[in-house]
């Protein structure tokens, strides 16, 4: 029995698709290892959101090639479909299956082992590709075998690929044009994962809220969306139900009701992109809302879930961004109350709009403006998390750690918490706690 190992980089997406080709791989007879060093067959699921993370997938590639010469190396993912050309001259790699081609990664790595020609590193029905510059296709998406459940969260994918083309981001060639699970292997899915104890499910996607747009009338302006999202609270055994993420410009008024509809099982953490708080680079961007559109976005969240964490993607140092628009983000993040920042430093991506503009920044200052965001990320985190001090709230509890004797878990509106020692909790049960004071930088702690 030949032994697999799956590494992950990037999104939670990515995080679905490698649950899924471990559960392919062990359908097909593998075993399946926690360490590169043990693999027969290691396969990486690469990122390429930014050029750091496609240094790290090369420095992963020859740190396995060092600690198991051996094994025979796959690159799978976003990397793979949007530079592949580069990575076939690797000599850590052995074999390349691009995101169009994922759902048959097992089968094409099994033929591939057979094939006489030892030295193809790609599949035969696929063209390499090289800085981007590829033709657009449909996401390979397909409702892949059950994914990995953990206990406390279960992860969903009900969508893949993007149709927005925003001039930094490559994503809509690495992942293709957008794709919807059909509506009725989506609740399939979702009744199998909470029958097999997930406390919590987690909707993901690369753009959750394009869902239904590409299967006709009944997907138009949201309609399919709502109906799937009432049908899933509607789930037994459901807990909760957490969205990974909406555009600002796709947060309806219909969408609202639906969840506060469903407000027992929600949680009331809404992760809204904004990449920027300065209406010119927004439009420089392709971003589909101004500051308007946006904060009232975050408006409508609070009429509806006053106590909901609303947390943002910002990119520090796109082409055009004065000190003045950089201040802009600032003042605007802070008018918003946002409480927490995924900071992404601008970063060229081949074949996007961005590349060609002028008055790129120098990469010093980009260095700098995404410390400032991250250290402002840090403050609003501490001081949303501190306004709960003193209230009750309910909590996941998601591990024991046994250095500190303490239950960690999340609340709702996902504020990490510790329970106090000697608490009896349990992996997946969730308790009505209060939250008192912090126990580390970041946690609050709950007692009963």
């Amino acid at each position: 029995m030949k032994s697999v190992y799956v590494k992950t980089l990037g999104c939670k997406v990515n995080t679905f698709d490698s649950h899924a080709l471990e559960n392919q791989f062990k359908k097909s007879g593998y075993k399946l290892v926690n360490q590169a060093d043990q693999a027969d067959i290691t396969v990486i699921n690469t990122c390429s959101v930014t050029s750091v993370a496609e240094k790290e997938a090369r420095y992963l590639l020859r740190r396995f090639k060092r600690e198991n010469p051996d094994s025979f190396r796959v690159v799978t993912g976003c990397y793979a479909q949007i530079d592949s050309a580069t990575i076939e001259q690797m000599g850590e790699v052995d074999f390349i299956v691009p995101n169009e081609a994922k759902e048959r990664l097992v089968p094409l790595v099994e033929e591939r082992l057979d094939d006489k020609d030892q030295t193809r590193k790609f599949p035969q029905d696929l063209k390499q590709v090289k800085n981007n510059r590829q033709n657009h296709f449909k996401s390979s998406l397909t409702l892949f075998d059950s994914p990995k459940t953990e206990r406390t969260r279960a992860f969903l994918k009900i969508q893949d690929g993007c149709n927005g083309f925003c001039s930094y981001c490559q994503i809509p060639y690495a992942r293709g044009a957008s794709r919807s699970v059909p509506a009725k292997d989506v609740l399939a899915e979702a009744k199998n994962l909470v029958n097999s104890g997930g406390g919590e499910l987690v909707l993901t996607g690369i753009h959750i809220g394009d869902y239904g747009e590409d299967v006709g009338p009944e997907g138009k302006g949201q309609a399919l969306f709502l109906k799937v999202l009432d049908e899933l609270f509607s789930i037994k055994g459901l807990k909760r139900l957490r969205i990974s993420s909406l555009e600002p410009a796709e947060l309806s008024q219909g969408l609202i009701e639906v969840l506060a509809k469903h407000a027992d099982k929600f949680c009331d953490h809404f992760h809204l992109p904004l990449q920027s708080g300065d209406n010119c680079i927004l439009r420089l961007m392709n971003r589909q809302y101004d500051q308007d559109r946006y904060f009232e976005s975050v408006r409508m969240i609070r009429e509806y879930f006053p106590k909901a964490q609303v947390s943002a993607d910002v990119i520090p140092g796109f082409p055009g961004e004065g000190e003045q628009a950089f201040l802009e983000t600032i003042a605007f993040i802070k008018k918003c109350q946002l409480a927490s920042l995924h900071v992404f430093p601008y970063s060229k991506r081949p074949n996007t709009a961005a590349i060609r503009m002028p008055d790129h920044l120098d990469v010093e200052v980009i260095k700098k403006r995404a410390k400032e965001l991250r250290d402002l990320s840090k403050q609003l985190s501490k001081e949303f998390a501190g306004s709960f001090v003193g209230q009750s709230a309910e909590v996941l509890w998601e591990q024991f750690d046994a250095s500190s004797g303490r239950w960690q878990g999340k609340t709702k509106n996902y504020l990490p918490v510790m329970s106090e020692t000697a608490f009896a909790g349990a992996v997946g049960q969730v308790d009505e706690v209060r939250l008192r004071g912090f126990v580390t930088e970041g946690a609050l702690l709950a007692t009963k």
